[in-house]
């Protein structure tokens, strides 16, 4: 458990299994035998420590989100890959004027993303399982959508991946389609079932996004369990 010292600056949260309690890592050095304590965090205090503190993906995008809003003219929306334990951003550059809200917009030209993210159906290749959607989260509405499609397809198909996975897309499509049939969650990388319940549920992508809009509308005035 937390120190008192260090109880205001843990969360919860996925790292070695999922956890609903504050948790402290105790580290042991093998060659040194120093021992340390990690923790994760939202605070960028404890993130920013320069002493060789361990940041995952998640305390890298709260620092993104941090700066893009300090800055004020850089936009960012959260990818997160459902059934699948991590987490990216796409960003771009707000032009004096520009109409960021605009409904009509569903593609990515104007978004930046790194390679690896662009690139992530590659991951499926790695043999630690499989995820079942691409969804978009921001507190802006119009922003929200599921994306997966996107991330299924490459360039010269109007998506994102390099044009190179173009002999193994088809097969990626398959891979994810097939895991949304596992109702074990044992073929996802993360072993839960949310592809499973969306399909049970027969949600179309386009369902999706319409839920996830309106829940971005109406974020703290409703219960989760209020429809």
């Amino acid at each position: 458990p937390p120190s008192p010292e260090e109880t205001p600056f843990v969360r919860t949260g996925w790292f070695r299994g999922p956890r609903v309690t504050p948790t402290v890592f105790v580290l042991n050095c093998p060659k040194c035998g120093a021992v340390s304590r990690w923790f994760r965090s939202r605070d960028p205090q404890i993130i920013l420590n320069p002493k060789r503190w361990g940041r995952l993906c998640g305390e890298q995008e709260d620092l993104r989100l941090d700066l893009a809003s300090y800055l004020g003219f850089i936009q960012i929306r959260t990818i997160v890959p459902l059934d699948w334990d991590h987490i990216w951003s796409e960003f771009r550059a707000i032009e004096d004027g520009e109409d960021y809200r605009d409904e009509g917009f569903n593609g990515f030209d104007n978004w930046r993303l790194q390679d690896d993210d662009r690139n992530f159906a590659a991951r499926l290749d790695e043999g630690i399982g499989s995820w079942t959607r691409m969804l978009a989260i921001s507190p802006i509405p119009e922003l929200c959508s599921d994306v997966t499609n996107f991330y299924l397809s490459c360039e010269c198909k109007g998506g994102l991946a390099n044009n190179r996975m173009m002999q193994d897309m088809e097969r990626y499509c398959e891979r994810v389609a097939d895991t949304r049939k596992d109702h074990s969650g044992a073929s996802t990388q993360a072993g839960t079932v949310n592809g499973y319940a969306i399909k049970r549920a027969g949600l179309t992508s386009s369902d999706i996004t319409l839920i996830m809009k309106k829940a971005a509308r109406e974020y703290g005035s409703r219960k989760w369990y209020q429809i």
